[in-house]
């Protein structure tokens, strides 16, 4: 491997399939059957040691560091570090040994399991709020003039929730980004009577931040939506939510979401009928008017 390719690894350390992947068809036999077994559950590189993946390999411990020095890495512990670092960034392909049984484990056991893995994710994140946060942000999102909510990826589904609750009691509420657009163009004109719901769980896009700077520059209250490990844009938002989303198996878990998202929005609700809102009434008499709804 040339010593620019290792400079360059040094300065951005890249995924090991990654690397393994630009000089696969140059190693030798033994080290495809290493690079094979790495790259089969790239997760348990997080959890084995160097000569636990010997063994899983057929190879020896000796034959295993000199293939992780062959790939640009300083030494194995090195490349096991951004495994870890890539479990915790929530990367589906390093999580799909979580969670995962053997053959002999019945359904039910996994059913059960899987039903009190959520549950802790419930309890854990309706635990963890804070009353003060809560009351503040109803109140914003009742009484602002827009409320915009930004989602990218599966955040984005998080966002539609949240615009098909507050829609039904509340006007100007816009899912961000739109197809087609770039975001300048809706939120250039943002300021202090509108809020902004950022919702940025792991595996974030880097305009989750970029996004989370310009509002607090611009003065524009800003709930950060996340999970346990909010990142950088936490610390630029006004009010930040967390939920628990580790899951038992491959893809995180939602439930904590989804059930907070109908409180917030159920509190919104009950926030603008005490101050006689009749939003939903129009929207209700408009529903019989266009025969909408059966």
């Amino acid at each position: 491997m040339s010593t620019a390719h290792t400079k360059r690894d040094k300065r951005r350390p890249a995924p090991i399939e990654n690397r393994i992947a630009e000089c696969y068809d140059e190693l030798s036999e033994i080290d495809q059957r290493l690079a094979d077994v790495i790259l089969s559950a790239p997760g348990q590189l997080a959890m084995q040691t160097a000569t636990e993946l010997a063994a899983s390999a057929h190879v020896s411990k000796a034959t295993a560091t000199r293939f992780f020095q062959k790939l640009g890495y300083a030494s194995y512990d090195d490349a096991r570090a951004i495994a870890r670092a890539a479990v915790v960034g929530g990367s589906p392909l390093y999580l799909q040994e979580r969670g995962r049984t053997s053959s002999s484990t019945k359904l039910d056991e996994v059913i059960q399991a899987h039903l009190e893995h959520e549950v802790a994710n419930l309890a854990n994140t309706y635990r963890s709020l804070d009353t003060h946060v809560l009351t503040e942000v109803v109140e914003c999102l009742a009484q602002a003039r827009r409320v915009v909510i930004l989602g990218y990826r599966h955040s984005h589904t998080i966002a539609l929730m949240i615009r098909r609750e507050l829609i039904q009691v509340r006007a100007n509420v816009v899912v961000l980004p739109a197809p087609g657009d770039t975001l300048a163009e809706y939120i250039g004109d943002l300021d202090t009577e509108d809020v902004v719901i950022n919702i940025g769980f792991r595996r974030r896009v880097p305009a989750v931040g970029l996004t989370a700077s310009v509002l607090s520059e611009a003065g524009v209250p800003t709930l950060y939506l996340s999970d346990v490990m909010a990142g950088k844009p936490a610390r630029l938002a006004r009010w930040v939510i967390r939920c628990h989303t580790d899951g038992l198996m491959l893809f995180d878990s939602t439930v904590a979401v989804s059930a907070l998202v109908n409180l917030v929005c159920s509190l919104v609700a009950e926030h603008l009928h005490k101050h006689g809102n009749s939003h939903l009434q129009r929207v209700e008499i408009m529903h019989q008017m266009l025969r909408e709804l059966e």
